[in-house]
């Protein structure tokens, strides 16, 4: 869902107690321009407003339709937090990024069953050459069943990331969003990983060979492969990001 009111900024920031776009931009770690662009455009991620009915315990009706109970008449009256308020919800911030969290299906509901918000972060894999965009900031959370990431591996260990480039194809499609975890970084033959070499990182299908050889496999076979000896001068440039666990793409 993609609400098209501005309506719902104007919610959420009375929700959290907040008065302008730049506080409501840190809070959810997003820059201030993107906080700018959605209020524009009038679409409003998902992940911004479940994040901030959780944590200030606000109906999701009610911010994104302006339906049901709004926030008690103190939390409304409020236009600012207070510093120590401010200071717990940096800290919290802090530890949130790059890291998923839990939202409670509402009890009664058709579907009760646990809602994970998985962070999708700013860095691209590159499928081709390798991709120097490697920022961790959230850009936006995208919900997942916890069950379900649970029986793939650490739900808190997981980050969406885009993947630029065609190297990959037809499995993995240049703008299609990767889900990683970043738990499993032990390499088993034929699975698709997140690699970093030096400051730039690739989605590849890793293999190792004896005698301390990793290879870097793209499935288009325009690409050769990529060695790096384990031995070598590179190996402590080397590091598994995570593997690469669900792909999706928009049609």
């Amino acid at each position: 869902m993609n609400n098209t009111s501005p309506d719902t900024l104007d919610r959420l920031l009375q929700g959290a107690g907040l008065r302008r776009d730049s506080q409501l931009a840190e809070l959810l770690g997003v820059s201030p321009q993107a906080v700018s662009q959605a209020r524009r455009k009038g679409r409003i991620p998902d992940g911004w407003v479940l994040k901030v009915a959780a944590q200030f315990g606000l109906s999701t009706d009610w911010v994104f339709f302006g339906k049901g109970d709004g926030p008690d008449s103190a939390a409304a009256e409020r236009t600012t937090p207070s510093r120590a308020e401010a200071q717990r919800a940096d800290a919290d911030l802090r530890r949130s990024r790059g890291r998923s969290f839990y939202i409670e299906a509402p009890a009664g509901s058709d579907d009760n069953v646990d809602i994970v918000m998985v962070p999708l972060v700013g860095a691209r894999l590159a499928a081709g050459r390798g991709s120097l965009e490697t920022g961790a900031d959230v850009q936006s959370y995208f919900s997942f069943r916890s069950d379900w990431l649970c029986r793939k591996g650490d739900p808190d260990k997981m980050v969406l990331m885009k993947v630029c480039g065609d190297s990959m194809e037809p499995d993995i499609r240049h703008g299609d969003m990767v889900l990683v975890d970043q738990s499993k970084t032990q390499i088993y033959g034929h699975a698709i990983y997140a690699m970093g070499i030096n400051e730039e990182i690739y989605v590849k299908q890793v293999e190792t060979l004896p005698g301390g050889t990793l290879v870097l496999r793209s499935r288009n076979p325009e690409y050769e492969p990529i060695r790096v000896d384990l031995n070598g001068d590179l190996a402590d440039s080397v590091r598994v990001i995570g593997r690469v666990i669900w792909c999706c793409r928009e049609i």
